[in-house]
């Protein structure tokens, strides 16, 4: 059974005709990794991964292979459509100095996190919380510049959720 991956990114080649074929090649190129994959379609080379750290590894080879005539897409996020539309959401530890404590746990509430646990000592804090992955996109480099630097985030697929449609 593969592994489910909740976001997906496109990556196109500007000047090849058959994106298939690009795919194919590309894929070639990329190396095996546990926490994503790479699919050649008609229309792209489709890479898709747990978080949005996975996806630094694969993107830095295709634009090294291909330079300026590789177009790469946002990340997007994958929602299960069946029987009823939901999300993927994500458990998330930050630990960070302490000065940095309250500002990173704000900001996590603010994306509608579920705060799990938080302690805060004289040195260091941690948050645990969980998150619609569609609220955390970009979140790596935001906690960092809420903790000038000083972070480490991990991020994990938790579960799926049914989408509110009143949200």
């Amino acid at each position: 059974m593969h592994p489910e991956y909740p976001l997906e990114r496109t990556c196109a080649h500007l000047s090849e005709p058959l994106q298939l074929n690009f795919g194919h090649r590309g894929m070639e190129t990329l190396p095996q990794r546990e926490d994503g994959s790479a699919e050649a379609t008609h229309e792209a080379l489709v890479l898709r991964a747990e978080t949005e750290t996975a996806f630094e590894v694969p993107v830095e080879v295709l634009k090294d292979v291909y330079g300026d005539q590789v177009r790469i897409g946002s990340p997007t996020v994958r929602y299960h459509r069946s029987p009823q539309l939901e999300e993927p959401h994500m458990g998330v530890r930050v630990l960070c100095a302490s000065p940095y404590f309250t500002a990173v746990k704000a900001d996590l509430v603010s994306r509608g996190a579920h705060i799990l646990d938080a302690e805060v000592t004289p040195q260091f804090g941690v948050v645990r919380a969980t998150a619609p992955l569609a609220r955390l996109l970009g979140y790596a480099r935001v906690v960092a510049d809420l903790s000038a630097g000083s972070a480490r985030e991990v991020m994990w697929l938790s579960h799926y959720a049914r989408v509110d449609p009143a949200a």
